[in-house]
């Protein structure tokens, strides 16, 4: 028993050790231990690489940041010089198509017994309506009367001061199927204006300013309230034609740098004025001329002007002629100017219009009256 005791004491006792005469028993325990790396070891380089990551990170990242934020800055900046004209054109334009139009706009009449037509104008309205009495004899219509009321260069400024003061610095001419007939050599704005039961009046601008909408207001409004207390007809309807862009050799040219961006100034101006006077009649006599001077076919003259401003007196004249028509009087008398076969100008001069280019000539006309502001790709067909 003895012996089986100290056996079974061995094998717990292994080892014993004398410290200061006293005997120290070491128990075997069987302790199964991980080598760890202390944690705050551990902890400690993890962090310093993490910190010393995040460190290069966030400075790399500021100073790409603070450059991009430098970049952007200079770049709204440059933006913002540069657009700060066309921003403020846009809030003014927004603000004007939003805007209420200061006037209800009679239709167009519809078969009426009687046409007649009132031209507030300049030299560029003779162009427009010199071409009508042959258009109007070869359709055998009979009942229209287009009266221009021209003072040479006048802006609509010019006729607003002009009914004021009453002067009598007009002349009135009448074009119908029977030709072109002066009616006054000398009369006033206001006595024109109740002459006649105009069924429609036709205003526009001076063909220099016709690009600059600041120029139109606030004469146009004046004007049509100086009309409604004068007019001798119960009801009109009021239509606005636009003027065209000048040769690509005429020095006044340079107000608009090419005959492209006067064109796009013209449309701008009309869309602006329709959109503020409720004036939604257009008579796009600048649009049909752009889509001529594109057809090869009808490239004479000075790109259809004879002075690089007044438009041609033959093919320029007939295109302006069959604008007018198209947009006022095909409407009212349910008539189309392919009805039209008239042969109109010399037959020594090149822009005479017959077979040739007639139908042509009659085809810038109808795209242009039926899309305003685009040029045609179909023009030459």
């Amino acid at each position: 028993m003895m012996m089986m005791a100290a056996l079974c004491l061995q094998g717990v006792a292994q080892t014993s050790k004398n410290t200061n005469g006293k005997t120290l028993v070491v128990r075997r325990t069987t302790v199964t231990t991980k080598r760890t790396v202390p944690k705050s070891s551990t902890t400690a380089k993890t962090s310093t690489t993490k910190q010393a990551t995040t460190s290069t990170s966030k400075s790399a990242t500021t100073s790409s940041s603070a450059t991009k934020q430098t970049a952007t800055k200079t770049d709204k900046t440059t933006f913002n010089e540069k657009t700060q004209a066309d921003n403020q054109a846009q809030k003014e334009n927004a603000a004007l198509l939003q805007s209420t139009p200061y006037l209800y706009n009679a239709p167009l009449p519809y078969l009426p017994p009687k046409l007649d037509v009132l031209f507030v104008g300049n030299s560029f309205s003779i162009d427009t309506s010199a071409a009508l009495p042959s258009i109007l004899s070869s359709l055998g219509i009979n009942n229209v009367n287009v009266y221009v009321l021209y003072k040479g260069g006048c802006s609509m400024k010019q006729h607003y001061e002009f009914f004021k003061s009453g002067e009598n610095v007009y002349e009135l001419y009448r074009y119908n199927s029977q030709g072109e007939q002066q009616l006054e050599r000398a009369i006033s704005i206001g006595d024109a204006m109740q002459r006649f039961p105009y069924d429609v009046v036709v205003w526009q601008q001076y063909s220099l300013d016709s690009g600059d909408y600041s120029t139109y207001e606030p004469y146009l409004s004046k004007l049509i309230q100086a009309y409604n207390i004068t007019k001798s007809s119960p009801r009109t309807t009021f239509a606005f034609n636009e003027t065209w862009a000048y040769a690509s050799n005429n020095k006044n040219l340079a107000k608009y740098k090419t005959q492209s961006d006067m064109w796009k100034s013209l449309c701008t101006s009309i869309r602006k004025m329709k959109a503020a006077s409720g004036i939604d009649v257009i008579i796009p006599c600048g649009t049909a001329v752009q889509n001529a001077r594109g057809v090869e076919a009808l490239k004479v003259d000075n790109e259809l002007t004879r002075d690089g401003t007044h438009i041609s007196m033959y093919a320029g004249r007939y295109l302006l002629a069959c604008t007018f028509f198209e947009s006022i009087i095909a409407p009212c008398l349910n008539r189309s100017i392919r009805e039209d076969n008239t042969v109109y100008g010399k037959s020594t001069d090149a822009s005479q219009v017959n077979d040739t280019n007639r139908r042509l000539l009659q085809n810038c006309a109808r795209l242009a009256v039926s899309n305003n502001y685009e040029i045609s790709e179909f023009a030459g067909q």
